[in-house]
C-alpha cells in the first residue's frame, strides 16, 4: 500500500465523518444561541492550546525534512487561526484570559492523539483526515450563519478563515510524510486506524459545543 491509497481509503470515512455532523443542520433549524457559540469559541481555543504543544513535539520526535515541514506547517496555521479566534470569543461576551485551560481535558486528550504516536505516518493522516472533515464543516457553518444575526461577524470571519478544503500543504505534505513513514517501515494499517480515530475526537467536540 503506497501513500495515495491511504488517502484514498479515507475518502469514505471522510465523507460520512461529515454527514454525521449535525451542527450546520442545527444552525439552520434556529438551534443557536450564545451559549453555544461561547462553548464553540471555547471548544476551539482549547483545541489550540492542545495543538500548540502536540505539533512541536511532533516536530522534535521526527528530525525530516517531510514531517517537520507539515507539522511546522501546521504550527504556523494554528497560530494564525488564534489571532482571529481572540476578537471571535470576545464578540461572543468572554475573554481570552478568564478561559480555564484545565476544563479542557476532554477535548484536549482528542486532539493532542497525534503527540502519543511514534510514527510520523499515523500523525499526519490523522491531521490530513481531521481537516478534510473541519474545513468543510466549518465553511457550511460559516455560510449559514451569516444570516443570523445572533452571530458576531467575528465568529464568522473565524469559520470562514479555514476554507472549504484542507490546504495544499497539507494535502501534498501529508503525501510526502506517508511515503517516507512507509519507507521506514510504519504500518499502513494502523495509519489508517489511528486516521479513523478523528470520528471519535470529532463527536466529542461537537458534544461539548451542543451539550446533548
Amino acid at each position: 500500500m503506497d501513500a495515495e491509497q491511504l488517502i484514498e481509503d479515507m475518502q469514505s470515512d471522510i465523507a460520512r465523518y461529515i454527514d454525521d455532523t449535525e451542527i450546520v443542520e442545527r444552525v439552520r433549524a434556529g438551534e443557536i444561541n450564545r451559549e453555544r457559540l461561547q462553548r464553540l469559541v471555547t471548544a476551539e481555543f482549547y483545541c489550540q492550546e492542545a495543538e500548540f504543544p502536540t505539533y512541536g513535539l511532533l516536530i522534535g520526535s521526527h528530525r525530516h525534512e517531510a514531517p517537520a515541514q507539515l507539522f511546522g506547517f501546521t504550527l504556523y496555521t494554528v497560530a494564525k487561526a488564534r489571532r482571529l479566534l481572540r476578537p471571535a470569543i470576545q464578540a461572543v461576551g468572554l475573554r481570552p484570559e478568564d478561559l480555564n485551560v484545565a476544563a479542557a481535558g476532554r477535548l484536549g486528550h482528542a486532539v493532542s492523539l497525534p503527540a502519543l504516536l511514534t510514527g510520523p505516518g499515523e500523525a499526519a493522516l490523522y491531521l490530513l483526515t481531521d481537516l478534510a472533515v473541519w474545513c468543510p464543516v466549518f465553511a457550511g457553518l460559516a455560510d449559514v450563519a451569516r444570516g443570523v444575526d445572533l452571530v458576531p461577524e467575528e465568529v464568522v470571519d473565524y469559520l470562514d478563515s479555514w476554507g472549504s478544503e484542507p490546504p495544499s500543504e497539507v494535502t501534498d505534505g501529508t503525501a510526502e510524510v506517508l511515503t517516507y513513514a512507509l519507507a521506514q517501515g510504519e504500518n499502513p494499517d494502523r495509519i489508517l486506524e489511528t486516521a479513523r480515530q478523528v470520528e471519535r475526537s470529532s463527536a466529542a467536540y461537537w458534544d461539548y459545543v451542543l451539550r446533548r
